[in-house]
């Protein structure tokens, strides 16, 4: 299953979009960390959002924040993505 490869993909061109809706705003570096920041966390949301989805959660589906109660299909959704823009945000944040 690639499936983990494409929310990469995803999470960086979230990322560069955000970046590029950043940079009126600030130096290119900073609103690329902004972008990558920003991806990292949509995708935590996305994932709390489909298990609480999943197992039918009632509100304030504040359980959806326990990482360790998801299935292992989120987590492996998640994680890549997020570590793979924590990699880059620190590429980014070494070359400043």
């Amino acid at each position: 299953n690639w499936d983990w490869a494409g929310h990469i993909v995803e999470a960086f061109a979230i990322a560069a979009v955000v970046g590029v809706l950043m940079r009126p705003l600030f130096p290119w570096s900073p609103a690329i960390i902004v972008g990558l920041a920003f991806a990292a966390g949509h995708f935590h949301g996305r994932e709390k959002r489909d298990f609480e989805i999943n197992v039918h959660m009632l509100p304030p589906h504040l359980r959806g924040y326990l990482m360790w109660d998801w299935n292992w299909d989120q987590v492996t959704d998640f994680w890549p993505a997020a570590f793979a823009c924590f990699v880059a945000l620190l590429l980014v944040r070494q070359r400043k």
